[in-house]
């Protein structure tokens, strides 16, 4: 009977301290966000928040909405995502809108030198047209056959 009360108090020993380790709930970080660039209307779009963050009317302040103005809107064409970048995002904007718009906007023939074509002058006409006086055989043979003149 010994043996059945010393696995009696070890069962209320072990169903009592069964190890309950305080679970601390770590959070998730925030995601990171991702920001798609629209150089043309010189808007960028968090795609974590869903919102776009523009200069405002005053052209200094950056503004950020779910909403861009219509004028902005129409200028929405292409896109780059943006691999690495500052916080906040629009820091970086005057190289941002230098690279993009290059590589967006930018063709082929933007980059080929382009030589100057040369200015060729033509020669002045004269006023007056100058009749050559005939001499030679060309001479005789108009005088021996007699060429009609043009009568104007």
């Amino acid at each position: 009977m010994r043996s059945y009360s010393v696995i009696v108090i070890l069962f209320f020993c072990f169903a009592c301290n069964n190890n309950k380790a305080e679970k601390t709930i770590v959070a998730a970080p925030p995601p990171t966000p991702v920001y798609y660039f629209f150089p043309k209307a010189n808007v960028y779009f968090d795609t974590v928040n869903k919102n776009y963050v523009f200069l405002g009317g005053d052209g200094k302040t950056w503004t950020s909405g779910k909403e861009i103005p219509a004028i902005m809107n129409t200028m929405m064409d292409k896109s780059i995502l943006l691999d690495t970048f500052s916080q906040p995002v629009w820091k970086d904007n005057q190289n941002h809108r230098l690279i993009y718009s290059a590589v967006l906007y930018a063709s082929p023939n933007d980059t080929i030198e382009k030589k100057p074509e040369p200015i060729v002058q033509k020669p002045a006409i004269p006023d007056t047209v100058v009749k050559k006086e005939k001499k030679g055989l060309r001479k005789f043979f108009d005088k021996l056959f007699g060429r009609k003149k043009k009568t104007e």
